[in-house]
């Protein structure tokens, strides 16, 4: 069973200078914590990987998740705070993640 926990939190006003205000886009970022079962040499371990959010109106926009990113919490709490200080989205996530890490998710 995967725990998630909500790490940070922004909001963003977005106006395109043309129809006015647009509604507010939301991006949440949360540490997923799961215990491996399925790997002979570290079953029983537990491995965090993250989760991003949009909402817009209140509403899921869009969502990306990666599992089991590291057995290191420390690190994947670094590359969230990353994420969020340079407000990825969903949809960017693992393009920005395949330029930190080396890894296509």
């Amino acid at each position: 069973m995967i725990n998630r926990r909500l790490e940070k939190s922004l909001e963003l006003s977005m106006n395109d200078g043309l129809s006015g205000d647009c509604a507010p886009i939301k991006l949440e970022y949360y540490i997923l914590e799961n215990e491996i079962s399925d790997m002979d040499e570290l079953t029983g371990k537990i491995a965090y990987g993250i989760e991003i959010v949009k909402k817009v109106d209140g509403k899921n926009d869009e969502v990306s998740t990666v599992k089991n990113l590291s057995c290191c919490k420390e690190s994947v709490i670094r590359i969230l705070d990353k994420l969020a200080c340079n407000t990825v989205t969903p949809v960017g996530m693992p393009y920005v993640l395949d330029d930190m890490l080396g890894v296509l998710i």
